[in-house]
């Protein structure tokens, strides 16, 4: 297995993932198969012209993009898989839509599982910031906006998801894998040498004790505590209803599942089911957005 792409496959299994876990499986068998082809077989790298531009303007309208894979920046991942959506892309086109006085309102088109937490919750705050009277802030989910991907989406005045559009899918998880068997039963021993007590603590090539899983969870379990918040924030409604089990709750947000369209509205997770085109018409014509006030009126929750 190339070096690139073991360190690739290490360092996806083991990083804290605000992702659909069905997007996220996807991934990583795509990058096993890389693994298996070679180093950089041409057909499956993602070329740089096949990434979405990060913004464009409709009329006073501003369109940004958030398209595939969420990562904070360009790394070895967008050269070997897919085109992901680069936090410092989006931030940078963002911060200068939001700085345009002729910019009336600002749509950003979504359409991806989620990803890493980086940079996430202050791209959410950064669009938080930036809402006012009289320009809109619009999400459009086309067609998904999961996990990391909603989160950013809840921090906009307005919520739209297409029709055959899903979101939600909020929640973290890791993965710890323990290689120490297969490797011993292929003849290989590692052995790590390390200063400080916990320093290669969650490393795959030992087994993980009781102290390094519960700090593994006390990160996902913060991470966790800061999505529902924001996303509670975001939306209006408590913290309570966001973390609520589905089953034997009709208040709540999925619990961690992808939500259709439909019920998604009925759940008060988006305000609209309408296209990214119906959006950017209405709001060329300075038509009405369903923020906090038309939510609360709607009483959804």
């Amino acid at each position: 297995m190339p070096h690139e792409l073991n360190r690739l496959l290490r360092a996806f299994a083991s990083d804290a993932w605000f992702i659909d876990p069905r997007k996220a499986d996807q991934i990583a068998a795509m990058l096993l198969f890389r693994s298996e082809r070679g180093p950089r077989s041409e057909p499956y790298r993602a070329a740089p012209a096949d990434r979405p531009a990060p913004s464009e303007q409709r009329g006073s309208v501003a369109l940004l993009r958030i398209v595939g894979p969420i990562l904070p920046r360009s790394e070895a991942i967008t050269d070997v898989s897919q085109p992901a959506a680069l936090m410092t892309d989006f931030r940078r086109a963002f911060g200068q839509v939001a700085n345009d006085g002729s910019v009336s309102a600002i749509v950003i088109e979504i359409d991806s599982p989620g990803g890493r937490v980086d940079l996430v919750p202050e791209t959410a705050a950064m669009i938080r910031n930036a809402r006012r009277d009289g320009r809109p802030i619009v999400a459009v989910a086309n067609t998904i906006a999961l996990s990391a991907a909603y989160w950013i989406a809840s921090a906009a005045d307005e919520i739209v998801v297409s029709p055959s559009g899903a979101v939600g899918s909020i929640g973290v998880y890791t993965v710890h894998e323990d290689l120490s068997a297969a490797l011993e039963a292929g003849g290989v021993k590692v052995t790590m040498i390390s200063a400080g007590p916990r320093k290669v603590e969650g490393n795959p090539f030992q087994p993980l004790d009781e102290a390094g899983r519960a700090a593994i969870l006390g990160n996902v379990t913060t991470f966790y505590g800061m999505f529902a918040g924001d996303v509670a924030k975001g939306r209006g409604v408590a913290v309570s209803v966001v973390k609520a089990d589905p089953e034997g709750n009709d208040k709540n947000f999925g619990g961690g599942r992808a939500v259709l369209a439909q019920e998604a509205l009925k759940l008060g997770m988006v305000d609209r089911v309408a296209t990214l085109e119906e959006t950017v018409a209405r709001l060329a014509k300075g038509g009405k957005r369903g923020g906090m006030s038309a939510r609360a009126s709607r009483q959804i929750i």
